[in-house]
């Protein structure tokens, strides 16, 4: 059986670079959305689908 590695890297860069997500935490209702909080998502999310 194959072990699943999640693809962090690039998906960090799709939402730091291409989705503006430090512009998106300035917004109203957003402050929470930095790409701090976003990693742990990840970081937490890749382990849940391992």
């Amino acid at each position: 059986m194959s072990v699943y590695t999640a693809p962090l890297r690039e998906m960090r860069f799709v939402l730091n670079e291409l989705a503006g997500l430090a512009q998106i935490a300035t917004l109203p209702g957003y402050a929470e959305a930095t790409p701090d909080t976003a990693d742990a998502i990840l970081e937490e999310a890749s382990k849940f689908a391992s």
